[in-house]
Order: structure tokens, then C-alpha cells, then sequence
């Protein structure tokens, strides 16, 4: 009797360890992305191909569909040079971030190989991640997918009644409609011929549309803006040129002026444009100025200019402008906080009518100055983000960067409200490594000054898409955000989409 006890326990015991030892993690290896190579989708379907036919083995198995998947995995590959980098990310059905792994080469004779390694180290840690231990060197761990216990459940022996919970206030928490309640409701365009950089309003007609001004790298193309987007007229510059800035400013007569700040030939020859009725002209240009229209500490619209030095990529002070036919003339230079440009400054004025200085520094981070220019305060997340730069010839630090030219990147401008709040655009994306800037998502943020610190006041919902532009329109409290659907290639010129929301 007791022998056959034993071997009932022996029985029972393996057929329970058998789906254990037999389980396998299911993967499925989502799109991967290719940046800075040719025939991009056959690219991005052979690292796919080859990621998931190595993902293939005893603890893994590859899997045809998210659905049935218990871990995603995404890639990105990317060449700077000679040297490729490919790099994956792993997740769970959730959502919730596994682990991250990569490989690099020097040419493509080592991309398959790399592959192989990159496939290695994602089986090692999702086997040891979902058998629940680290394993020790030289042995190989195989479990079923570990059960993730959420962290309330094991809190539930600790807190014994109602009195120890302290329930943090309802506002404290973004929900999906505060989320945006920074911009409700609103207008989508259907998707726009070619990926605009830059975005500029013009006037409101008299039947009730609104001038909307958009620009690629050589192209200007001029819509209005009602039911939908009607596009009107179109410009074209030459292969040598390429646009940086787009600003409007209404002259007192009621005509609009079009800046386009261009750079040819790494000098500054800038162009102002006009509407003719349905037309756009060329009235100005070799202007050797950047150029910006903004409301400086939130008071009346103004140009303002600054130039390019032989060194420095922006050089002097920030003044006003006034154009008189093909000539500039500056008055009311504005003190400057070091690091700041034309672009990546504004000024609000606090509680007590004292005016402070804020500006997104190179790293990323706002800056609040005060008169005397001496920081204030400084953000602990990084805001604006651009894929927009231009390339200025840098033999002097080739040695150091292996680049004989420096990149310039733009940024997204900072807008100050009438009634002192301050906006500022922020980009993120999957892959943003010196030059190379790739960005999937972007958002715009309303500050306050309390009088030590930005306290947030609304931020927008995170586009699907990458924003390279945006603005607000006080006179109809509705704030412009442009997005990028579909990138340039070879053989397009990408989409675009306008987002107009209202701001409550």
C-alpha cells in the first residue's frame, strides 16, 4: 500500500512539472524601423523576418499575431556612417516595458550576425524574467510565464482599515478627459500633401476663413482654412535653399507679410512674400537676417530679427524690425540669457509687473531668468524637441565629432499669453542619439509663474504623430497643432494633418 502511495505522489508530480518545463513564451515581433537607409520597407520587413525566425527556440516561440502574444517586441535600425545600430524593445501584453537590448556593426556583412546576438539576448532575459529568478552563470532557467501580482493586493496585508488610507484628491490624477481638457473638442484636416516643418496664421477673410501658411524644406503652399483645407497657391524655391523659420505680420494698411527665413549655401537670404489675390509674391528677399513674429511677454504682436555671424550660428542681440522695401532696420535690442537665440527665448512678467526671461536651454530644459539674467529656475523634464536643422561647415571640431559639419538643430518656440501663461511644445521620440532625431509623439504645455517655480496649468493629448509645429491663436482661443503622418522619402513628399482645438 505505501508503495503504491509513492507512486501515485511520483505520478502526480510529473504530470504537474510537464507544462512547466514544457511552456514556451509566445513572441510576436511587431513593425521595426529603419532610419537613415534606402528601400526602408524592405528593410523594415527583412529585420522582422530575421528577428523572428531567431526568436525561435526552446524557451520562445515566435507567433504570427499581437493577440496571441505574450511579449511584443519592437526594433529600430539605424546607420550613422558605416555603423549600424539595431535595437529592441520587449513588453508585455500590457504594455509594461520588459527589457531593452542592442547590437551594432561597422558594415552590413554584420547585420545578420547581430541579428543572431540581438535574438540571444532577448531570450536570455525574457526566460529570466518570466521564470521570476535570476539564473546563474552557465545555466539555463525554462518556466512558464511568471503571474504579476499587482502591488495593491500585497499591500492589502499591511493596511488593516479604512483610517490608514489617505486618499490623494480626484484632481491630483489625470484622467483621460482632464487629460485634455487643455484643448476640447475642435477640427482635424484630411491629410495635406507633403511634411511641413513649420506652421503660420495669417488673417481671417471676410467670409469667415483663416489664412493658413505651411512649409516644407523649399516649398511654401498657402491654404484656407474653413470646412476644410483648400489649398490655394504654392512656391517653390531653388535645390541650393532651404527654409528655417515661416512668420506672418499684418502691416497697418491690412497687408500680410510672409517671412521665410532660408539659408543658401550656409548664408542667410531670407525672403518676404505677400498674398495677390490668389497668388504669392516675392516682394523681398537676400535678406541676411533669421526672422520671428511673436508677442514678446505676451504684449503686441512684432518682427524681430537677428543675424549670422561667421562663428556663431546666431550672433548679437535680438531687435525689433522694420522692413522698408529690401531693407531692415533694428531698434529695441533685447538682453539675452546665454545659450538664448531668436528662437528659443520669449519673456513674461511676474505677479509683481517685473519681467522674467524664460528660454529652452541646448539640453533641452526651460530656464527661467530674472532682470540681472541670473537663473531662476529650471525644469527637471525636457521640453521642445525639433527634427528642423541646418548645417554649418565645423573643420575646427572634426576631430572630436568625425563630422566636417555642425548641426543646428531648431526648436520649438515658447508663446506668452496677454495674460501672462506660458506655452511651450514638447516632442518625444523612439530615437533621439546626436544627430539622429527621430520623434513619434509630441504635446503642448501651459505654464504659470507662482513666483518660484512653472506650475502646469493644462497640457494637450500626446499626438499620434510628430509635431513639428504648433500655435496659438489668443484672438480665437484655439490653439493650431500641426503633425507629420506620413515622412518624406525618395519618391514623396509625406503627408501632413492640422489639428485645431479649442482652449478652455
Amino acid at each position: 500500500m505505501k508503495r503504491l502511495i509513492a507512486l501515485l505522489i511520483l505520478l502526480v508530480a510529473c504530470i504537474t512539472s510537464v507544462p512547466v518545463c514544457a511552456a514556451q513564451i509566445r513572441v510576436y515581433v511587431a513593425d521595426m524601423n529603419a532610419i537613415g537607409v534606402q528601400n526602408k520597407d524592405e528593410m523594415k520587413a527583412m529585420l522582422q523576418t530575421l528577428l523572428a525566425s531567431r526568436l525561435n527556440g526552446a524557451n520562445l516561440m515566435a507567433v504570427g499575431s499581437a493577440a496571441e502574444a505574450d511579449v511584443l517586441v519592437t526594433g529600430t535600425y539605424v546607420t550613422i556612417g558605416k555603423i549600424f545600430s539595431v535595437d529592441a524593445l520587449a513588453k508585455s501584453a500590457a504594455g509594461t516595458t520588459l527589457t531593452r537590448a542592442f547590437v551594432q556593426g561597422e558594415s552590413q556583412d554584420e547585420l545578420i550576425p547581430a541579428v543572431g546576438k540581438l535574438a540571444d539576448k532577448l531570450s536570455a532575459d525574457l526566460t529570466r524574467i518570466y521564470a521570476g529568478a535570476k539564473p546563474e552563470a552557465g545555466t539555463a532557467v525554462m518556466a512558464a510565464p511568471a503571474v504579476f501580482v499587482p502591488l495593491a493586493s500585497a499591500k492589502s496585508n499591511i493596511i488593516k482599515n479604512e483610517q490608514q488610507l489617505h486618499k490623494a484628491p480626484a484632481s491630483e490624477f489625470i484622467k483621460p478627459r482632464d487629460y485634455e481638457q487643455g484643448g476640447t473638442g475642435g477640427w482635424l484636416s484630411k491629410r495635406l500633401n507633403g511634411a511641413a516643418n513649420l506652421l503660420a496664421v495669417g488673417k481671417t477673410l471676410s467670409d469667415g476663413s483663416r489664412q493658413i501658411f505651411l512649409a516644407e524644406d523649399r516649398r511654401l503652399v498657402y491654404y484656407r482654412q474653413s470646412v476644410d483645407m483648400k489649398l490655394v497657391a504654392e512656391a517653390e524655391l531653388g535645390n541650393s535653399e532651404k527654409i528655417l523659420a515661416l512668420d506672418t505680420v499684418e502691416n497697418g494698411d491690412g497687408s500680410l507679410d510672409i517671412y521665410l527665413t532660408i539659408l543658401r549655401s550656409e548664408e542667410l537670404s531670407s525672403q518676404v512674400w505677400q498674398v495677390k489675390g490668389d497668388k504669392l509674391e516675392l516682394t523681398a528677399h537676400n535678406l541676411p537676417y533669421f526672422f520671428r513674429s511673436f508677442s514678446l511677454a505676451g504684449g503686441p504682436k512684432k518682427l524681430y530679427a537677428q543675424a549670422m555671424g561667421r562663428e556663431d550660428d546666431f550672433f548679437g542681440s535680438v531687435s525689433e524690425a522694420v522692413r522698408t522695401g529690401s531693407v531692415i532696420n533694428l531698434k529695441n535690442p533685447i538682453k539675452m540669457p546665454r545659450y538664448g537665440n531668436i528662437y528659443s527665448f520669449n519673456q513674461f512678467r511676474d505677479s509683481d509687473g517685473k519681467t522674467q526671461t524664460i528660454a529652452i536651454n541646448p539640453d533641452g530644459y526651460l530656464v527661467v531668468y530674472d532682470q540681472e539674467m541670473k537663473e531662476l529656475w529650471r525644469s527637471n523634464d525636457k521640453f521642445g524637441g525639433s527634427e528642423l536643422y541646418f548645417q554649418r561647415d565645423d573643420d575646427d571640431n572634426v576631430r572630436v565629432t568625425g563630422d566636417k559639419q555642425r548641426w543646428v538643430f531648431m526648436n520649438q518656440r515658447i508663446q506668452v499669453s496677454s495674460k501672462g501663461e506660458i506655452l511651450v511644445g514638447k516632442n518625444d521620440g523612439f530615437w533621439v542619439l546626436g544627430n539622429a532625431r527621430s520623434y513619434k509623439k509630441g504635446a503642448v504645455y501651459c505654464f504659470t509663474w507662482d513666483g518660484s517655480s512653472l506650475s502646469e496649468k493644462w497640457r494637450t493629448k500626446d499626438t499620434q504623430n510628430y509635431m513639428p509645429d504648433y500655435y496659438y491663436d489668443e484672438a480665437h482661443n484655439e490653439l493650431l497643432i500641426l503633425q507629420t503622418v506620413q515622412r518624406p522619402g525618395v519618391a514623396t513628399r509625406g503627408a501632413s494633418s492640422l489639428a485645431i482645438k479649442k482652449v478652455e
